[in-house]
């Protein structure tokens, strides 16, 4: 047999075969929410018989990373109902989902959302956006670390076999990037520093 379609073993979650699909944002999505369409899609994929399918490209965490993708919203309670009705979707064909969550940092629109500052590790203007982001103070991780873990929780509830922390070119990116952190405190300096959000969103 192919190895490709020999079942293997993450963790406890046992996958049918080796085929996934990457997450990225097919802009399916009203308001944050994905469209039946969007649920669609990725159960077409399960009944083709991937593995796992990684749904959710950049899904945001909050209401101060405002999606400029498309991307699904998973900063509060109302995604949970719509993530049920795409695992089950997926699930009922023999497939595993799992969910990409971010916080976009510098890499969004100010004029975007509820308008709020578009923040990150230092006051560097990011070149797509062209937002001039605001220095992130120690009460902005901390609520950061906390919106990551709420935007788990609801994952779990809505269903997903698991998360995919997207950490390139956002955020979390940004603080480790000697290019993008230019910090004296705790969250800047030496590589220790620079990932300590990063693994306290995985704590």
């Amino acid at each position: 047999m192919n190895k490709l379609l020999e079942p293997f073993k993450l963790k406890n979650l046992r996958l049918r075969n080796r085929i996934v699909s990457t997450s990225h944002a097919p802009n399916f999505v009203e308001n944050g929410h994905p469209k039946d369409r969007y649920r669609l899609y990725h159960e077409e994929k399960a009944k083709g018989g991937i593995a796992l399918t990684m749904i959710g490209g950049s899904t945001n965490i909050s209401p101060e990373s405002p999606s400029v993708f498309g991307q699904l919203y998973a900063g509060d309670d109302t995604i949970i109902p719509w993530f049920q009705r795409l695992t089950d979707g997926v699930k009922s064909h023999g497939a595993a989902v799992m969910c990409q969550i971010t916080h976009m940092g510098r890499r969004t629109s100010w004029d975007d959302g509820d308008w709020l500052p578009v923040i990150a590790p230092s006051a560097v203007r990011e070149r797509a956006h062209r937002a001039f982001p605001k220095v992130m103070e120690h009460e902005d991780i901390d609520r950061v670390v906390e919106s990551f873990a709420a935007a788990a929780r609801r994952c779990e509830r809505g269903g997903f076999d698991g998360i995919e922390i997207l950490s390139h070119s956002h955020l979390l990116g940004q603080f480790l990037s000697p290019q993008t952190n230019f910090r004296t405190d705790d969250f800047g300096g030496d590589l220790e520093n620079r990932m300590r959000i990063t693994l306290r969103v995985l704590d």
